[in-house]
């Protein structure tokens, strides 16, 4: 039904301080890591990038060769058209398979398609009824 996939996201926390978000993907373009997915955000001393890259590992590796304190976790991808009502079709469809979302975020360029990242209580589950 969907382009869907099961992928590692990696957690990056760093200082929040100027300059961070060049460094990390400036860091990943220097290992020659795409970047697919990203979420970034701050609290008060401390900066928080959701990853999602062309290569889980190598990114991993990369940030932590820099001093940076990196996690990965599983997530659901969902590469969808960029339609209005698309997102609130997965929505409803995640709802409907009583799959609780942690959190979700996504972003479209307007060239027809978006893509959507999601960590659930069930990703397992997720992936399968978005198939």
């Amino acid at each position: 039904m969907h382009n869907v996939k099961l992928e590692k996201e990696l957690t990056v926390t760093t200082a929040n301080e100027p300059g961070v978000l060049g460094r990390v993907l400036g860091t990943l373009a220097n290992a020659g890591v795409n970047l697919k997915a990203l979420c970034a955000y701050s609290e008060k001393d401390r900066g928080t990038f959701l990853l999602v890259t062309s290569n889980a590992e190598k990114a991993k590796k990369s940030l932590q060769a820099i001093g940076y304190d990196v996690t990965a976790n599983d997530v659901v991808t969902v590469l969808i058209d960029d339609r209005i009502g698309a997102g609130a079709e997965i929505g409803a469809l995640l709802g409907n398979a009583i799959i609780d979302i942690n959190y979700c975020y996504g972003s479209s360029a307007e060239l027809g398609k978006a893509l959507l990242v999601f960590q659930t209580t069930d990703n397992k589950k997720a992936l399968e009824t978005l198939e």
